[in-house]
């Protein structure tokens, strides 16, 4: 963790965030200056600035923004949802999630959106929800071990010796 580090700040809770998904990994949360509704921020809770400077946490952070963008589009219903990683004012390695709207086309050129407080919330707890949703059934998919289907062995092709011998112990027992 870095001391000025504004995500690191929001990871400790030092900063708030509208946080929509955590785990051990990653954090993430709505950008309060989104270039589109719903627009989140998948930080690494480890500090580093470039991605390959850890890549096997950042193909975990990429995992992270798939499952944010999924129920971004899930709950907010946008045209698509595009991701992005590049150099920003905070140096802390993140991927942004952009929820595409037909009035809203997040270009990166563009001024942010004006957004109450009210409304990030909203927003998040939509989005929260989606993702609750979709780790309980993660859950129960993990506690709902499917049975193991017995196989049956292909029969064998007896050969006419095999047979032979067979009815010979037939006639003799």
């Amino acid at each position: 963790m870095v001391d000025e580090c504004i995500f690191c700040k929001i990871v400790l809770r030092e900063t708030p965030a509208e946080i929509v998904y955590e785990d051990n990994d990653a954090i993430a949360f709505l950008d309060i200056n989104p270039r589109s509704k719903g627009m989140c921020i998948v930080a690494s809770k480890k500090h580093f600035i470039n991605f390959d400077e850890n890549i096997e946490l950042t193909s975990k952070l990429f995992d992270k923004a798939l499952i944010v963008g999924e129920k971004i589009k899930k709950s907010l219903n946008p045209l698509s949802v595009s991701f992005s990683i590049m150099p920003a004012q905070v140096p802390h390695f993140h991927i942004r999630v952009y929820p595409v709207y037909k009035d809203q086309v997040p270009l990166f050129e563009n001024k942010p959106i004006e957004i109450s407080k009210e409304e990030l919330n909203s927003l998040a707890n939509k989005i929260r929800s989606a993702i609750v949703e979709w780790k309980g059934r993660q859950t129960k998919k993990v506690e709902e071990k499917p049975k193991e289907e017995k196989k049956e062995e292909p029969k064998k092709e007896r050969s006419e010796e095999d047979v032979y011998w067979m009815k010979r112990e037939m006639d003799v027992g």
